[in-house]
């Protein structure tokens, strides 16, 4: 019965094997007495369609991560992420034309936030002076002239995609799409994909992430 029901369809023998393993631990006479899946979900008893039917909506417990094989703590991570979406669709949902007295255009709090980026925005690491004090290259040292060449490389998309955005602001270039999608990562106080690609790994907003950017080149 197993087999007809849910290993139809299966092609692949590992897969069967599977399907076959799972069927020899739940489809038993136990399954009719109270079997307990996981904890919190005991199977019905011999019920009508009626009463199976209240079973499952007065009975049957929210689905947890134990239902899955899963650590308790696995939900956490996922509500937190469930939130942070909520609350970056609300924030994206923002008005972004002009508004009432007192509020700020899209293009105008584009504007401020890239300007005070660009005040704050460091100069580059000059190689060619960090090479002419290195006495010794020691596997340390190939490390630090690695970090300062991607910094750099962080440095220059930073300071070209902002300065180009601020030219498409003051109608001297088109605005592309690049420069468009900079422009709403600003605005929704998200890291621009073009600079993420050359960070590190962070979940942190714009915000935050600049303050640690700059505790990173000091």
């Amino acid at each position: 019965f197993g087999e007809i029901m849910y290993g139809g369809h299966i092609t692949d023998n590992w897969d069967r094997r599977l399907c076959n393993t799972f069927l020899r631990a739940y489809i038993k006479e136990e399954l009719i007495e109270g079997m307990q899946l996981f904890p919190g979900f005991h199977t019905p008893p011999n019920l009508s369609h009626k009463e199976y039917s209240e079973y499952i909506e007065e009975t049957i417990e929210r689905e947890t991560p134990a239902a899955y094989g899963l650590h308790p703590n696995s939900e956490i991570n996922f509500m937190t992420r469930q939130a942070d979406d909520l609350f970056s669709a609300i924030s994206e949902l923002q008005p972004r034309g002009g508004g009432g007295e007192g509020s700020m255009t899209l293009g105008e709090r584009v504007k401020q936030l890239l300007d005070d980026i660009l005040e704050k925005l460091p100069e580059l690491f000059s190689m060619g002076e960090i090479e002419e004090r290195i006495e010794e290259r020691t596997p340390y040292v190939a490390f630090f002239m690695q970090e300062c060449e991607r910094m750099n490389l962080l440095l220059f998309e930073i300071g070209r995609s902002l300065r180009e955005l601020d030219a498409g602001l003051r109608g001297d270039l088109s605005i592309s799409e690049p420069m468009e999608n900079l422009m709403n990562a600003l605005f929704g106080n998200k890291v621009p994909s073009n600079w993420e690609n050359l960070a590190w790994p962070s979940l942190a907003p714009l915000a935050s992430w600049l303050t640690n950017f700059l505790e990173r080149h000091k």
